[in-house]
């Protein structure tokens, strides 16, 4: 891929580990829970969390790509903001922390997201990181009015995407593109990206085609940790042998769900409380059935597991204990490849400056992370 995004690459390569925030920019978060404090998305709670975060230390913030709610009582991430908009927000109220926009490639004109991108990413001084979504949840694209092609055609559709926004971000020369889902001709935007490069690019992709599309077009590949965490090595060799066979050289980042507390016993209870009692079991259904999770000959005892994930952290890997267990987990990961967790809490706000207080400071001890 032409260009180059060094700077923000450079903030995640600072630490060994980096960390960021995940799902603020939706009600609910992660957590699909009814508990009275879960996660107002309010821009006041977002301006302030980022700002907190970015006081921190912590490296980005990376929002959820939502358009619709799961419904359940709580219509968990029915409220939400778009993200090119919120990153922008952001990025103008803070120093350094990097903030992403996740993208949905058939609801974005390329031409045109790559101006809003570069307009982001100079308000931010380089600081715009692009999250690429080729789209998987049928009831959002029904609402919005767009056809969602077939699983195969929809990363071929984002091939075509990339390619227009990386030329229009680095091409000095106006430019003609001719696909089978983009004709775009004499195409030439200023200015461009910051500082002559172009934002950092992270992909998910959990099929063969998927895998493929990221590794090909992203600088951070992500991948969804299982419970079965001796998985988590040969899974991260496979995206980053993927990778080498473009000549790539990728970071590979996954998400997490934290509840820190002084005691393992408090933070298990805490979990229990509220992805449990206290989930929103419909939503959390309607997120495991959406992605396709629920299968046929699926046991009870296993449609229960994913119900319980799902509502810990919207399937993020859920880490529980005091702050020496949540580094132990934390350090096993960056061990087995994981290079940087986008992390949610129940309620930012209040739970994020205690693992600030308790955890950061014991992931630089143990080497994980700088002053």
């Amino acid at each position: 891929m032409p260009g180059s995004p060094e700077q923000p690459r450079k903030q995640l390569d600072r630490n060994k580990l980096s960390l960021g925030l995940f799902g603020v920019n939706c009600s609910g978060g992660l957590a699909v829970t009814t508990v009275p404090e879960r996660w107002d998305a309010s821009w006041e709670n977002n301006q302030k969390l980022a700002r907190m975060a970015d006081d921190a230390g912590l490296d980005f913030i990376l929002p959820l790509g939502r358009w619709k709610g799961y419904g359940g009582v709580t219509d968990h991430n029915g409220s939400n903001f778009e993200t090119l908009t919120w990153a922008t927000g952001i990025l103008a109220s803070t120093r350094d922390i990097l903030a992403f926009g996740t993208v949905h490639v058939s609801l974005f004109n390329p031409v045109v997201a790559a101006k809003q991108m570069a307009t982001a990413d100079l308000i931010g001084q380089g600081r715009f990181g692009l999250n690429i979504v080729c789209g998987w949840n049928h009831d959002e694209f029904d609402m919005l009015g767009i056809d969602l092609a077939q699983h195969a055609d929809r990363y071929d559709q984002g091939q075509e995407w990339i390619d227009i926004v990386t030329r229009a971000w680095t091409s000095a020369e106006p430019f003609d593109y001719d696909g089978r889902f983009y004709q775009v001709h004499n195409t030439d935007i200023n200015p461009k990206p910051y500082g002559g490069g172009r934002p950092l690019v992270v992909c998910a992709g959990n099929s063969e085609r998927g895998r493929d599309f990221a590794a090909r077009n992203a600088d951070m590949m992500f991948t969804n940790l299982r419970i079965d965490l001796n998985e988590v090595p040969g899974n991260t060799s496979a995206l980053k042998e993927l990778a080498a066979g473009y000549n790539r050289d990728i970071g590979v980042f996954s998400n997490v769900a934290v509840t820190c507390r002084p005691t393992k016993k408090e933070a298990e209870e805490y979990f229990q409380y509220y992805a449990v009692e206290n989930a929103d079991w419909d939503a959390a259904e309607n997120m495991i059935v959406g992605r396709g999770i629920v299968k046929p000959g699926m046991t009870e005892e296993m449609h229960q597991a994913a119900r319980i994930r799902a509502a810990a952290g919207n399937g993020a890997l859920p880490i529980v204990g005091d702050p020496d267990d949540v580094v132990t987990m934390m350090k096993r990961l960056s061990e087995g490849g994981i290079s940087a967790l986008a992390i949610g809490f129940t309620n930012y706000l209040e739970h994020f400056p205690y693992f600030r207080d308790e955890v950061l400071p014991r992931l630089v001890h143990g080497g994980l992370r700088t002053e």
